[in-house]
């Protein structure tokens, strides 16, 4: 396992715990605050659409910097809003406060799993990106139930201002990876090439949607857990922790089965496992036995999904893997923001009992964009490349990516006279290469040095 994917993680854990532990705390901020809980609950859907349009904005302002200093300013920025969070007088400060916080998240996360992927061989990515999404669960693991259970003795600024630590205490981890030199520009245009083919767009639209199903729910978990059976913030706690545990197996398992029986197989049981899990939980009767069974459903289909998601994203575009990653990590957080928007209004024309059963219809629809993916595939029908944007492919070039990290196969610049030229995947060197190797570039331009970043680490 290799220490570099560990202090990725590492910080997702804690840019996540401070996205997702606001669910924990909806009801003591509300209160706080003097707002109604499905006004709370936009508080995630603020932090969410902010993130989804925030992501490939950034990739394209800053994604030239080096990815360790990019890395620690987004820690620091998350860090900064989850201070401010914590010091916020009043909801339109919590508002501004959670802006702050998705800008440093938008920049760190995508940027996280795009590093994660080119440090490993490629049949390794699938393993090495679900480490890194680890990260994430775990957050649910500990961090929501965390905050449901130090709201009451602290109150959400003090779990706020805990968090603000816990991400600059992340950054102690970070020297440990490589160092890269700066990277090309490439337009907002070029990377949205990526979009070009059926396979792609598809794929997104199985993340957005498992994501709108996913989070209409889990925005609103313990008023929805509270009115199934009323439980005290122990039990509330306990079962959260059960959810969080159930996600991070579900993750580690879909990296396991990408790499062995293939994305789509893995993304087609996920959403099944999630589907069965929020049909199940309103028929629970707030029943411990069926309630753990039903949580324990959800958590490992909806986190199951992403790494499965993520991986057939790069193989589907080797030419901009790190833009298609971007634009997931939009798209995720688009279905997030919209997860919150729906699961507010189910609650204010309908209650909390029939939040669950909406978000199985929605991940049973996500079934039919994963079959409009599974058939591209199959004819074989080109992925969306950046090249055809005006983009050459360079093998082994550092190359600026989607979120700012060097990949082996994303697109540079092409100076050739004759104009663009479409990459192939045989048309790129190997990811793991010795150190101060040189890799030739097609496009006229002098060799570029294979250094220390650019060679694999086994996870």
């Amino acid at each position: 396992m290799s220490v570099r994917i560990l202090a990725l993680a590492l910080g997702n854990f804690a840019v996540a715990t401070g996205a997702y532990v606001i669910a924990g705390m909806l009801s003591d901020i509300a209160s706080h605050t003097d707002v109604t809980v499905s006004l709370a609950g936009q508080l995630v859907t603020v932090y969410a659409l902010t993130y989804a349009l925030a992501a490939p904005v950034l990739s394209t302002l800053f994604g030239h910097c080096d990815r360790r200093r990019l890395l620690a300013a987004a820690l620091v920025l998350c860090a900064a809003g989850n201070l401010l969070t914590a010091l916020a007088p009043g909801f339109e400060a919590l508002l501004a406060a959670r802006v702050v916080t998705a800008i440093g998240a938008a920049t760190f996360t995508p940027l996280a799993v795009v590093t994660a992927a080119d440090l490993v061989a490629p049949h390794r990515r699938g393993s090495a990106v679900a480490l890194v999404v680890t990260g994430s669960t775990l957050a649910t693991v500990l961090g929501v139930p965390a905050g449901v259970a130090l709201a009451g003795p602290v109150g959400p600024q003090g779990v706020y201002a805990a968090i603000a630590l816990l991400g600059l205490a992340a950054m102690a981890t970070l020297p440990a990876l490589p160092r890269t030199d700066p990277l090309p520009r490439i337009p907002l245009r070029a990377r949205f090439g990526v979009l070009r083919g059926a396979t792609v767009p598809a794929v997104l639209g199985v993340s957005l949607l498992a994501a709108v199903s996913d989070f209409a729910v889990y925005t609103f978990v313990v008023p929805v857990l509270s009115d199934l059976g009323s439980p005290d913030p122990g039990e509330l706690s306990a079962l959260l922790v059960v959810y969080g545990l159930a996600g991070a197996l579900g993750n580690v398992a879909s990296g396991w089965a990408t790499d062995r029986i293939g994305s789509d197989a893995t993304m087609l049981g996920a959403l099944v496992l999630l589907a069965a899990g929020l049909f199940a939980l309103p028929f629970t009767g707030g029943a411990v036995v069926p309630t753990v069974a039903a949580l324990a459903l959800w958590g490992l289909g909806g986190w199951g999904v992403l790494p499965a998601v993520q991986a057939k994203l790069i193989d589907a575009a080797p030419a901009a893997a790190g833009s298609a990653v971007a634009l997931n990590a939009a798209v995720m957080w688009l279905g997030m923001g919209a997860g919150g928007i729906v699961g507010g209004g189910v609650i204010e024309a309908a209650g909390t009992g029939t939040l669950a059963v909406v978000g199985g219809v929605i991940a049973v629809a996500a079934l039919a964009p994963l079959a409009v993916a599974a058939r591209a595939t199959r004819r074989g029908a080109p992925a969306g490349l950046a090249a055809a944007a005006g983009w050459a492919a360079a093998p082994v070039a550092d190359a600026g990516t989607g979120t700012g990290v060097v990949f082996a196969t994303d697109p540079v610049p092409t100076t050739d006279a004759t104009g663009p030229s479409v990459p192939t995947q045989e048309g790129y060197a190997p990811v793991r290469e010795e150190v101060g190797e040189a890799a030739p570039s097609p496009v006229g331009g002098p060799a570029v040095a294979v250094g220390e970043a650019r060679m694999a680490a086994d996870v």
